[in-house]
């Protein structure tokens, strides 16, 4: 594991840990999974609560009887209809601490997300959704993709985090699962003009919560370590996908690009 890097965000830091275990997400309460829907119901209200330090709305919107999305807004500085999404699943399979999968790629929307807010101007309205209920067959971000379809909204891309905490070969390389050309192109154009040189590879990879949106006609890709090219965690839905797994040196390198990515969107 890397050590813990300077300029790694606290709030990056909080939400591994909390989600994790590692430390109490609530008064004397350490999470063993995000499996029980009790579980999942603090983890909701734990990321309600921090989507609020910076959203202009934050709701829990509940989808089922054992399903709740947590959905952050973040308006453009411009008048449009236009919309971007950006959002990680925040469940976990039953006694899995979750913290590749996946707290990692919870932390790095988050830290994304507060960028974006941060910035003086903004082109597109924005969409944080920690979708709930992945592990189940993607029900949160099909659910919030069927949303999208009955509201009509004008989406122009949705990006999905899953999985960004292993990087065994410290090449740092990212894969990029069922882009569509204009969304890779904007990838690998962020990535030549700010000098990253790891590897950005394209995979067919359907099977998280990407898929949910390209099925229902939205540009869409979902942002990865390498999965299919073999360099992923050994931990994959076991009780030892711990916070002490978690390669912060990594996820840190890749929260700092894809912020910059949507950065150059908003402009």
């Amino acid at each position: 594991m890397a050590l813990f890097p300077l300029q790694f965000h606290k709030d990056q830091e909080e939400i591994l840990s909390k989600l994790t275990g590692h430390s109490p997400i609530g008064e004397d309460i350490i999470l063993k999974d995000r499996y029980s829907q009790e579980a999942r119901m603090m983890s909701a209200d734990f990321l309600k609560s921090m989507l609020k330090r910076f959203c202009d709305q934050v709701q829990i919107e509940n989808y089922s009887e054992t399903g709740n999305n947590v959905v952050g807004t973040i308006l453009a500085t411009t008048d449009t209809n236009q919309w971007i999404i950006l959002g990680a699943h925040y469940d976990s399979v039953k006694d899995c601490p979750g913290a590749n999968d996946n707290a990692s790629g919870v932390a790095l929307t988050y830290a994304v997300a507060k960028h974006i807010a941060s910035l003086p101007n903004r082109k597109y309205n924005m969409k944080i959704v920690f979708f709930d209920e992945e592990e189940k067959g993607l029900l949160g971000s099909k659910a919030y993709a069927q949303k999208l379809v009955d509201e009509k909204l004008n989406v122009v891309s949705v990006h999905t985090v899953d999985q960004l905490a292993w990087d065994e070969d410290g090449d740092k390389g990212i894969e990029l699962e069922m882009p569509t050309d204009d969304i890779k192109n904007h990838y690998l154009k962020v990535a030549r003009d700010f000098g990253y040189e790891f590897p950005i590879q394209i995979s067919d990879v359907t099977s998280t919560d990407h898929s949910s949106f390209r099925g229902l006609g939205f540009a869409a890709t979902g942002i990865t370590e390498e999965y299919k090219n073999g360099d992923t965690t050994p931990h994959y839905h076991r009780p030892t996908d711990t916070y002490e797994t978690v390669n912060f040196e990594y996820l840190t390198t890749i929260t700092e690009y894809v912020q910059k990515v949507f950065e150059d969107m908003m402009k």
